[in-house]
């Protein structure tokens, strides 16, 4: 059955993630990971400071590397400035990205998490997204061994994405995960903007995930996902990250 395997202790095991990179399972839902007050005072200080925009497109903090699959140089540069912002943010509270990271590695034990660096350049810790009223995101998937293969963090035998809800909305903004993984062969139905033709998921089992508060939520991001439209006056604000994990070195990598 398709569907989510959901935590209440923090305490996921390698088992829960094989699943989901076999595509056993749709999700891990870890509830109640992070405390609501620390999530209400990153928003607190996110709209209390004048922070610019990854771009002009996203509503991004911190910027997705898949943006800048040619531009290289760049994403670095706004990866410096990005991880100083995060700095400041997370000041104050239990820190998002290293309670992440500590689940990660209780899984992996015999894995090193190591510093993401090229060129002694790091990559950025997070991207913070909020996505307003009447947005969503359309299907796609996140593949750094096919989008970003100029970049070392490419060099892996697994991928996995950690989205952990800072707000949630009054209705919409969910995460609709298809099991159905991304191929080549779907490059042909790619739209000109972003993401996916829904033809790819007609009849294709589906998992939808509520957006909550403190919740993370972590999947395999080659299965083809979208999140719903948000309705309502209440922003989806997610903090998102993910982990490349290299069996042969036993090595993980993290990067946004």
């Amino acid at each position: 059955m398709w569907n989510s395997i959901v935590v209440t202790n923090n305490k996921i095991s390698d088992i829960h993630i094989k699943k989901i990179i076999s595509g056993e399972k749709s999700a891990i839902i870890i509830k109640k990971f992070y405390e609501k007050e620390n999530c209400k005072k990153i928003i607190e200080k996110i709209n209390s400071t004048n922070i610019e925009n990854d771009s002009k497109k996203f509503n991004h903090i911190g910027p997705f590397l898949m943006n800048y699959t040619t531009k290289k140089g760049k994403y670095f540069q706004n990866a410096k400035k990005a991880n100083m912002i995060f700095k400041k943010i997370f000041l104050n509270v239990d820190n998002p990205i290293n309670k992440i990271k500590v689940v990660i590695s209780k899984v992996y034990p015999n894995y090193e998490i190591s510093e993401t660096k090229e060129n002694r350049m790091n990559y950025a810790l997070c991207t913070i997204r909020r996505h307003e009223k009447g947005k969503k995101v359309p299907l796609h998937k996140d593949n750094v061994t096919y989008e970003g293969i100029e970049y070392n963090v490419s060099k892996i035998d697994n991928q996995i994405s950690c989205i952990l809800h800072l707000q949630e909305t009054e209705r919409g903004g969910k995460l609709l995960i298809y099991k159905k993984k991304w191929e080549k062969k779907f490059e042909e139905f790619r739209e000109i903007e972003f993401g996916y033709n829904s033809i790819l998921t007609k009849n294709v089992e589906v998992d939808k995930i509520e957006p909550k508060i403190g919740d993370l939520v972590i999947i395999n991001p080659n299965y083809l996902h979208e999140i719903t439209k948000i309705q309502g006056n209440t922003d989806r604000i997610t903090l998102g990250m993910f982990f490349g994990i290299q069996n042969k070195s036993k090595k993980i990598f993290s990067w946004a």
